[in-house]
């Protein structure tokens, strides 16, 4: 439906002359996904400057029921960000850092602030906000909490959702919702703030947050391991957690095809122990004090090695080979372009399934697919891989494409067979909402639609989302 011309002249009136986008080479960074997988349109980019010129807007849509996408780094991987004909709301001016207590720990800044930007401004304090994602130099502070991102250190300080202690909101009426108080404790009724975080804008916009900060650990220890296993990996895990517990911060699974085509397809990466194994694990502690005896970590390493847990393993002599591990790490999305089709999957399951997972899903999916690669990566430490299938070498792009459907069944089946989640950290958007209806009970789905519908009645609000 085409969005009438006098509603358009309306918009750009309420946002003045920099406050919006309409030619095609200024939108195409906005409607694009980063894989390519979706490409949208939209009659308008809003880039509104304060919450107040972003209620207006909210409240002026609302009003002509005009259907709204909010956007903030476009780096979702489930198409919740890519309009199709809704009025784009971007958060990226919406930058500013509104305060720093350090005697609170709390950090509050507005949603289009980069995750690297609000990192920095913390660690600039002496304090930690420990988020950790791939993409946390375009990816947005509304974009992370609307996702509930997870990333690389939910083992130690969880989800979006646990470092976020209030929000500032624009709800689909246009009314500004505020809870930025910056408190660990108000027990006084709903938390109301823990609707929008992980709804993927279908109840309304972020536009602020306060967040929660940690002291930042001085000493630092990164190791890679090699493993036979998934099975040894999840012993190794309970090993180390019963002698470091809550010291244990970054617990990552990585197959070796993922290390290899990390190799091969990102420039500057390489291998961090000199031989194969069929699996590794990136390992990172931090301490606030040194652990007793010099060679404490070493001596629990070799023991580790001895009882054959791990085949191999390198400690980082320094910071810059720490994040030569980090790197690899961080490069295994990137690294699957160019291998052809890749189907993607981001599951989780108990940690005490996932060698059991792994093991029937990659079996049952080069069944489906003869000499398919499994691609699996992921932050094992919390029950979340990244189970991904690319293109047998010997079938073309379109055949591999006609049966994705049924991998991806099978996948999302052995998913919940034990009692996992077919999303664990990029959410649902548009592409996973079919799937969603077998694994939610028609009580859950129901109450999630009760609450869309009180919220937003009209469904302006990323209306193609979720539902």
């Amino acid at each position: 439906m085409t969005l009438p011309a006098h509603h358009i002249d309306q918009i750009k009136t309420l946002l003045g002359p920099k406050g919006w986008k309409e030619r095609d080479d200024d939108l195409v960074p906005y409607l694009q996904e980063w894989r390519d997988r979706w490409t949208g349109t939209t009659p308008l980019l809003a880039l509104p400057q304060s919450t107040e010129q972003c209620a207006k807007l909210v409240t002026y849509c609302a009003a002509h029921r005009i259907a709204i996408t909010p956007q903030g780094g476009n780096t979702g991987l489930v198409g919740a960000q890519i309009p199709k004909g809704e009025v784009l709301i971007s958060t990226q001016r919406l930058n500013r850092l509104r305060d720093l207590d350090t005697q609170n720990a709390t950090l509050t800044v507005e949603a289009g602030m980069t995750l690297s930007t609000a990192k920095a401004a913390a660690r600039k304090e002496g304090l930690l906000f420990p988020l950790s994602i791939a993409s946390q130099d375009s990816a947005t502070i509304g974009g992370v909490l609307s996702t509930n991102a997870g990333g690389m250190e939910v083992l130690r300080y969880g989800t979006a959702r646990d470092l976020c202690l209030g929000l500032e909101v624009i709800t689909p009426r246009g009314e500004v919702l505020s809870t930025l108080k910056g408190l660990r404790k108000d027990n006084s009724g709903y938390d109301l703030k823990q609707l929008f975080i992980g709804a993927e804008g279908t109840l309304g916009i972020i536009t602020a947050a306060v967040l929660k900060l940690h002291p930042v650990p001085p000493i630092r220890r990164t190791m890679w391991c090699a493993l036979d296993t998934v099975k040894d990996a999840i012993a190794l895990l309970a090993y180390l957690r019963v002698h470091y517990g809550d010291a244990l911060g970054k617990f990552e699974l990585v197959s070796q095809i993922a290390v290899d085509y990390a190799i091969k397809n990102i420039p500057g990466t390489r291998a961090p122990l000199d031989h194969p194994s069929p699996w590794h694990v990136l390992v990172e502690f931090g301490f606030f004090t040194a652990p007793a005896g010099k060679t404490e970590l070493e001596t629990i390493l070799g023991e580790a090695m001895q009882s054959g847990l791990i085949s191999d393993a390198a400690i980082a002599q320094s910071d810059s080979q720490a994040e030569d591990f980090l790197r690899l790490r961080e490069s295994l999305s990137a690294a699957q372009k160019g291998e052809g089709a890749a189907l993607k999957h981001d599951i989780s399951v108990p940690v005490s399934a996932m060698a059991d997972f792994i093991d029937t899903a990659s079996k049952a999916a080069e069944h489906l697919a003869p000499d398919c690669r499994v691609f699996a990566f992921g932050h094992v430490g919390d029950g979340n891989v990244h189970f991904n299938i690319l293109q047998p070498r010997t079938m073309s792009r379109e055949a591999c494409m006609a049966i994705a459907p049924a991998i991806t069944a099978m996948i999302y089946e052995q998913t919940l067979a034990l009692g996992g989640s077919i999303s664990a950290e990029h959410g649902i958007g548009i592409m996973k909402k079919a799937p969603l209806r077998t694994q939610k009970t028609d009580v859950e789905m129901a109450m999630m639609r009760a609450i869309k519908t009180a919220l937003d009645p009209d469904n302006i609000m990323n209306p193609r989302v979720l539902f």
